[in-house]
């Protein structure tokens, strides 16, 4: 897998989490602004009343604070996660390579086999033509002599 695939598919899964981040966000803006329409249209500013804007004030930012971590640790956990596949299909892709080498290397072997085994053959066709041919010589050789032995017992009888 080349560097632009995967910064491509780090890209796609930032958004998404950009995304989700940003709707989450909106959603605390929107309760900010409930919270803060409510205590501006209440005329009361009792100490008492301040003391409640103040304290659900605070609890919406630790609110927040602790979505904006949250969100963060997500998004290095997606980023691990996305390392991790990516570590995974590039050792997929190296194992089928292996695969791919190692068929090659076996269909080299066969057909080195194979060459040798038609070799092997050609030289036992040729084996067996010069035996036929030796027969053939021996058995005209017997028959010269034969030839040979009837003359000399022709040229004693006479």
């Amino acid at each position: 897998m080349d560097n632009n695939t995967k910064k491509k598919i780090e890209s796609e899964v930032k958004k998404t989490v950009d995304v989700e981040i940003a709707q989450e966000l909106s959603d605390f803006r929107t309760q900010l602004n409930h919270l803060q329409n409510s205590l501006s249209n209440s005329g009361q500013n009792s100490g008492q009343q301040n003391q409640q804007q103040n304290q659900q004030q605070n609890q919406l930012m630790e609110q927040i604070q602790q979505f904006a971590s949250q969100a963060q640790n997500q998004l290095q956990q997606t980023d691990q996660q996305l390392q991790q596949s990516i570590q995974q299909a590039i050792q997929s892709l190296n194992q089928c390579l292996q695969y791919a080498q190692t068929t090659q290397a076996l269909n080299q072997i066969n057909q080195v086999v194979g060459q040798a085994q038609q070799q092997f053959n050609q030289l036992g066709q040729q084996q067996g033509q010069q035996g036929q041919q030796g027969q053939q010589q021996g058995q005209q050789q017997m028959s010269n002599q034969q030839y040979g032995q009837m003359g000399q017992q022709q040229n004693h009888l006479q």
